[in-house]
């Protein structure tokens, strides 16, 4: 089951391209996409490594956001049908 994020700020397209990338990339994260809104990011990890998986993700974000941090909003059940996959 994936976990939500907010989104402390709107980030521009490239950025997401990029945040997107770098997230798929690393080794225990088994889905990642962000909301249609754009406001959440949904993340779920291999084998419930979401402290370290987070911690690498949070870096990332604020990183190329230019800042952008990250709350938890809530498990992807609890969420579902307020919060919608992007495409």
């Amino acid at each position: 089951m994936g976990r939500w994020y907010h989104l402390a700020k709107t980030l521009a397209p490239d950025m997401e391209a990029i945040i997107m990338e770098e997230i798929r990339e690393l080794p225990d994260v088994e889905r990642a996409d962000f909301s249609a809104d754009k406001k959440y990011l949904l993340v779920e990890t291999a084998g419930d490594k979401y402290p370290a998986v987070m911690t690498r993700i949070l870096n990332i974000c604020c990183r190329v956001g230019n800042g952008c941090e990250l709350s938890f909003a809530g498990f992807e059940e609890q969420l579902k049908g307020v919060v919608e996959v992007a495409g």
